[in-house]
């Protein structure tokens, strides 16, 4: 996304943000944001992503979908003020509809994302759009028959690592990957592989506590 774009939507989710913030006197901190998540958030994620899912594909509209999904992902990674509003318990349902309409809007977002995170909002799920943009990605992966892996090394692999990695999951998994990479200076070396639930840790880090719990135990 253009950087110019970025920044309306960031400025956008601050100035709505601070509209509804403006008669809160309760100040809520980063524990008791993670205590208001309900335990079922993820069925709710689930839930709806796969009725989004549903739509999407009678509409034709799976990629287009995926991609506004993701991008909303993006804009909540890198803006506290919407990850905050999506969170936060405080605001009245009507605000975040309205707040995150327009952040939609700014993005330029599709009328089916847009009314889907509204949606979403006037059910009082907001907090459940992240989730739920996670398992749609999944339930687009598995319709292309695509298997996701995130690599995490100690520092940047080259895009020509990335490939051959990719080329020696696919052998491997017997379909095409797409993966993920993150960095991790803790790991020190060598790399950690999550293909689904399976991880695969081959990193220095993890090979020197299994040599200390060795020597310990001997």
């Amino acid at each position: 996304m253009p950087a110019q774009v970025q920044e309306r939507v960031r400025l956008c989710a601050r100035f709505l943000l601070v509209q509804t913030q403006g008669s809160l006197a309760l100040q809520l901190t980063d524990d008791a944001l993670a205590a208001a998540s309900a335990t079922t958030a993820s069925e709710a994620a689930r839930r709806y992503a796969g009725a989004l899912f549903d739509l999407a594909k009678e509409k034709g509209e799976l990629a287009a979908i995926a991609g506004d999904l993701k991008t909303i992902e993006s804009l909540a990674a890198d803006s506290e003020d919407l990850a905050r509003l999506l969170e936060s318990p405080a605001f009245a349902r009507e605000d975040k509809v309205k707040a995150l309409v327009a952040v939609a809007t700014q993005a330029g977002l599709s009328k089916t994302a847009t009314g889907f995170i509204g949606t979403m909002a006037q059910n009082g799920r907001a907090s459940d759009l992240i989730g739920a943009a996670a398992h749609f990605d999944k339930l687009y992966a598995d319709e292309r028959g695509v298997k996701r892996a995130i690599a995490r090394t100690a520092k940047d692999m080259s895009a020509d690592q990335r490939a051959r990695l990719e080329q020696v999951l696919a052998k491997a998994i017997g379909s095409d990957v797409e993966l993920e990479t993150e960095v991790d200076p803790a790991l020190v070396g060598g790399i950690q592989l999550r293909i689904g639930s399976t991880l695969i840790d081959a990193s220095i880090a993890a090979k020197l506590d299994r040599m200390n719990t060795a020597m310990k135990g001997a």
